[in-house]
């Protein structure tokens, strides 16, 4: 047979897929995590420091936080910008908008950073909010982007010395391009690392798993190989039991399987179809001689009989999960278009499109074969008994397919002895050992 096998490249290629596929997916996570967490840092940290002027701002101006009812905005508003004159600047970045609001979500005051490059859209921002306010007392915070870019929204609670709550402050916090920048080196690089990782891993264990790949791929193809072997020696001994060659199990086969491709039939079928057509008439090992061997015309009785060879090759079939799939030839090859043929009377469509193939190369076969008690008919003849079942015993679109590739066919095998191992051969190398890319068998 053909050793054209391409399971091997098969596990290469998926092996190496699946390893970059985990290494940009694993890399992308972890990239994507450390972002997070990282912004998430410094959001805190940014909360930390607000937190810690805001007490700062409490101590400083007790008079004015002591009673939240009579907060004062024009005093509140002179002592936020001279406590803000005297403070350092947050490394992270800074407050874009700050509004300062009474219990009950009024507005008090608000600043903004007029030197703030997108004011504009913070202020579309923040006056399209609603108010946040702490979580029962404590800060809140969410991520938003506002123009493409992340800002920290707050919402932390103004107390007065006495740790009672006089009021709720909101911001936008920007984030410094640096830091920005920062957070993004830190998710790339952990990226990098991730993918540095399994290209080492991938290293070490790729030698292994290469190894045990091929052992399994010569399995694979042997264990393969001995089907076929199976399948051709259990097809070959029931048809010479029934003439004196086996020669019809590999012209038929040969005529399905040609049938099957002009009709674009996929690969999953024509494997079917190919098995189908070399156990078809399995079953007839479980005949009597005086039936199966009669030279002449059945009897009802007789024909009763052959007809069980139906059931006789389904139960031998079934019990391979290999040959499993073949049982849509051997049990409908005798079906009938209009339903009446055997043994379930199936009509049109309900027939599986195997078996209403192999039908036509089957009978095709049979008309231009000599056989004991027949000569061979002409092609000519054998297409107009072909033409005589058309809508009734075959399938006529599948009919006028094969009648456009039937004379070739015939010219190289039809009614010829000849065992066409090469041309068998060739079709089980297409649609078995070039097919187990699939890993479908």
């Amino acid at each position: 047979m053909g050793q054209t096998h391409s399971l091997h490249t098969f596990v290469h290629r998926t092996l190496v897929i699946r390893l970059v596929a985990l290494g940009v997916g694993l890399s992308l996570l972890m990239g994507a995590g450390v972002l997070l967490v990282e912004r998430d840092r410094v959001s805190r940290e940014a909360i930390a420091v607000a937190v810690d002027r805001l007490a700062l701002f409490s101590r400083l101006n007790e008079a004015l936080l002591a009673d939240p009812d009579q907060l004062d905005a024009d005093a509140l508003h002179h002592a936020a910008l001279d406590f803000r004159a005297t403070r350092s600047p947050i490394q992270s970045g800074a407050f874009a908008f700050i509004g300062i609001y009474d219990l009950k979500g009024a507005r008090v005051i608000d600043f903004y950073d007029e030197t703030h490059d997108s004011l504009s859209a913070v202020k579309a921002a923040q006056q399209s909010s609603s108010l946040l306010t702490p979580d029962r007392g404590s800060p809140r915070y969410e991520i938003v982007r506002i123009a493409g870019r992340p800002y920290l929204r707050s919402a932390l609670p103004l107390s007065n010395s006495s740790g009672q709550t006089v009021g709720i402050i909101n911001g936008f916090f920007a984030f410094s391009p640096e830091t920005i920048k920062a957070f993004r080196m830190r998710g790339l690089r952990a990226m990098a690392g991730s993918m540095l990782i399994v290209l080492l891993t991938t290293a070490m264990v790729y030698p292994v798993i290469l190894k045990l790949a091929k052992r399994i791929t010569r399995f694979s193809v042997r264990l393969l190989e001995a089907n076929l072997d199976t399948l051709e020696t259990l097809g070959s001994a029931i048809a010479q039991r029934d003439s004196d060659t086996n020669a019809h199990n590999y012209r038929v086969t040969l005529y399905a399987a040609r049938l099957g491709e002009e009709l674009g039939l996929p690969a999953r079928t024509m494997r079917t179809l190919i098995k189908g057509a070399f156990l078809h008439d399995v079953g007839k090992i479980g005949i009597p001689d005086e039936v199966l061997l009669k030279p002449g015309k059945l009897d009802d009785a007789e024909y009763e009989i052959m007809k069980t060879h139906v059931d006789h090759g389904c139960d031998i079939i079934e019990r391979s999960t290999w040959l499993r799939d073949a049982l849509e030839v051997i049990r409908s090859h005798h079906e009938k278009v209009t339903g009446k043929g055997y043994p379930m009377g199936l009509t049109g469509d309900g027939i599986p499109i195997t078996a209403r193939v192999f039908a036509i190369a089957d009978v095709f076969d049979a008309l231009t074969s000599k056989r004991p008690y027949k000569t061979a008919w002409s092609f000519d003849e054998a297409m107009e008994i072909l033409e005589e079942g058309r809508g009734t015993h075959f399938d006529p679109q599948l009919l006028d397919t094969f009648g456009r590739i039937a004379k070739p066919l015939y010219d190289q095998f039809g009614g010829k002895e000849k065992i066409f191992r090469d041309e068998l051969d060739e079709i089980l190398t297409t649609y078995f050992h070039e097919g187990m890319d699939s890993l479908e068998y």
